[in-house]
């Protein structure tokens, strides 16, 4: 068994073969602590693992920055023992030591067996109901926290984790406290950054929620809904500047590459021997492959990764001017894996984003680029109309529109291209595609005049046909919605 020490898991950031072996300073002496699997790693900074230790299953975390171990290990260990001592659950702490050399901090704790998070369970969801009961236990989970003077900094689901019918919250190192209850703005606005990691349609329930929550706070002050949903609103907004800032990065989701002539960035799940292929020369995976486009700009085909269909969609450098033009600012590429990841974040459904890669001189200069997505078996909404395709009758079809205008509204969005064609109904679900156009604003007025070419783009699909009574409704109605 390979025994790293402290500098070694730094400098092979993310590549770190399991299993592995760490010494560490114990009560009768150095012990050597097998890890058996990583189940996180934030580079140069902490490992979270499997392990076990005397005869039991537990999480390890090692905490490996050169400089700023202690600080992170006394936090961790503080925000255990403040939640311990609020009696809010959360997984014991077992062994707090060091690596031994004295160059890292150590903490082993308690493995929460049959569990799940609440991340993995609301994803899980079949349905609403379940959705909602999903939300309730955090949210009597965040009240309980907030009564005892307690919040979380980056809260967010996957550190509440249900196991036996108990709800604990992990990860000390986040938590703050007061040391009495917690001011009325502060609770609120940690309340509202919690709802903010749910997709746009949980809105909806933010008053029973908020009611719920009052109910496990004492002496909480009445809530204003439609000033509460704004704060989630502003919060969500935090929260996706935050998420898309990651997303040219490797993270816990995404592994990223970056060579002389290549950067790329894909979803981890999809890794494979294949994928490796593919990344190496993806216009190989076009010929002979059904090519849904082939024009001057772009080139979208229909491929086969690992016996799975997806859509491919090189960008290509249409002149020297072009691709003068284009060398030094974000691809297309990335654009369109960063818009759908968004559209994602927000619950607006589109064609999952896989990977996307630039072609590179130098690092830096940019040539082609190639978008990878989720295949999704279905006609494009002009083409299922005119074929009487769609399972919505006319003032359905369109009120499908009327929650993605809203959502566009209250967070800036302007498609770019409202064409018909890139947008897919299947069963009674609104697909948003062909998103490297699509924009995210900063001020009203630069939304206001994209969203109103939006508007006139999308109008022009409709005008002659019986759809263009409702249509023409439908953007009265959006024209006049106020921003939030």
């Amino acid at each position: 068994m390979t025994v790293f020490s402290s500098s070694e898991l730094v400098r092979m950031g993310r590549h770190i073969p399991t299993p592995f072996s760490i010494s560490i300073s114990a009560e009768h002496g150095d012990e050597e602590l097998k890890i058996d699997s990583l189940l996180r790693i934030v580079p140069g900074k902490r490992l979270v693992a499997l392990s076990r230790w005397r005869n039991t299953a537990v999480i390890v975390k090692i905490f490996i920055h050169p400089n700023r171990w202690k600080r992170a290990l006394l936090r961790d260990i503080t925000g255990i023992n403040t939640l311990s001592q609020a009696s809010i659950p959360t997984p014991k702490l077992r062994l707090k030591s060091s690596t031994a050399d004295g160059n890292a901090g150590v903490l082993i704790i308690e493995y929460l067996h049959e569990s799940s998070s609440l991340a993995v369970l609301f994803a899980e969801a079949k349905n609403e109901e379940a959705k909602a009961e999903v939300l309730e236990m955090g949210v009597k989970t965040v009240a309980a926290c907030h009564q005892a003077g307690l919040w979380q900094n980056d809260i967010h689901l996957d550190n509440f984790m249900l196991s036996k019918g108990v709800i604990y919250v992990l990860d000390g190192g986040d938590i703050k406290s007061k040391g009495d209850a917690l001011d009325v703005d502060t609770r609120l606005k940690n309340f509202a950054h919690f709802l903010a990691q749910f997709p746009v349609a949980q809105d909806a329930q933010s008053s029973k929620l908020c009611d719920l929550y009052s109910q496990h706070i004492s002496k909480a002050n009445e809530v204003d809904a439609d000033e509460f949903v704004q704060m989630i609103k502003k919060a969500r907004r935090r929260r996706l500047n935050g998420y898309e800032r990651k997303l040219s990065r490797s993270t816990t989701a995404h592994r990223c590459e970056q060579g002389e002539s290549f950067f790329y960035v894909y979803d981890r799940t999809i890794h494979s021997p294949e994928l490796d292929r593919f990344i190496s020369d993806p216009d190989a995976s076009i010929e002979g492959q059904l090519l849904l486009k082939d024009g001057n700009s772009s080139t979208v085909a229909l491929i086969e990764i690992d016996k799975k269909k997806y859509v491919l969609k090189r960008y290509n450098i249409k002149s020297f001017w072009h691709g003068l033009s284009r060398a030094f600012r974000p691809s297309r590429a990335y654009h369109s894996w960063k818009n759908a990841s968004t559209l994602e974040m927000l619950g607006v459904p589109t064609a999952h984003p896989l990977l996307f890669l630039e072609e590179r001189v130098f690092w830096i200069i940019r040539r082609r680029a190639y978008f990878l997505c989720e295949y999704i078996e279905e006609s494009d909404l002009w083409t299922a109309w005119r074929k009487q395709a769609l399972e919505t009758n006319e003032k359905e079809t369109v009120a499908l529109f009327r929650d993605l205008f809203r959502i566009f509204a209250d967070y800036r969005i302007s498609h770019g291209d409202m064409k018909a064609t890139n947008f897919l109904v299947k069963g009674k679900v609104l697909y948003v595609l062909d998103l490297d156009a699509m924009v995210r604003h900063r001020t009203d007025a630069k939304f206001k005049e994209k969203f109103n070419k939006d508007l006139q783009r999308f109008r022009k699909n409709w005008l002659g046909t019986p759809l263009e009574p409702e249509v023409d409704k439908l953007l009265g109605e959006a024209a006049s919605i106020k921003l939030a």
